[in-house]
């Protein structure tokens, strides 16, 4: 009895572990994905911004759509989008489009939060890759998107 109990809380605590988790390995944003390696030279630093981890990039057709690399080697940590309606996504996110096509695609397994000036997000979290997506609305209106890797 003493070994069965420990067993079951170890079970029940995974289990909610893995229940409020969405797999958000595939997603992409203008057909890139997070963790890819990406060709540095294709793109055009910001150096009007400093991180110590990290330079971020973008192409000179979408300056609005901002990736995240880290300085050690050319592995893709993060993607930001605004205010770009071109920039497609495979999950149905793109800016100004309704937050409800988002929800339809990758199911309902996010956290929902306001935030100020009737801004709204929503957070998806994948544990076992351990990235995030977040996606700033309002009015349900995409406005931001963010996926990025630990």
């Amino acid at each position: 009895m003493f070994i069965t109990m420990p067993l079951g809380t170890l079970l029940l605590v995974n289990y909610t572990k893995q229940a409020n988790t969405t797999d958000l390995s595939k997603l992409s944003i203008n057909r890139v994905k997070i963790g890819s390696e990406i060709n540095i030279y294709e793109y055009v630093e910001k150096d009007e911004v400093i991180l110590k981890r990290y330079r971020l990039y973008s192409k000179r057709e979408h300056p609005n759509l901002i990736f995240k690399v880290s300085k050690k080697d050319p592995q893709l940590k993060g993607i930001a989008l605004t205010n770009d309606i071109t920039v497609q996504t495979n999950f149905n996110g793109t800016i100004n489009n309704n937050i409800e096509k988002v929800t339809q695609t990758l199911g309902t397994r996010y956290k929902q939060k306001k935030l100020r000036k009737g801004f709204n997000t929503i957070m998806y979290k994948d544990k076992k890759n351990q990235i995030k997506l977040f996606i700033i609305y309002k009015h349900d209106k995409i406005k931001k998107i963010e996926i990025y890797k630990k």
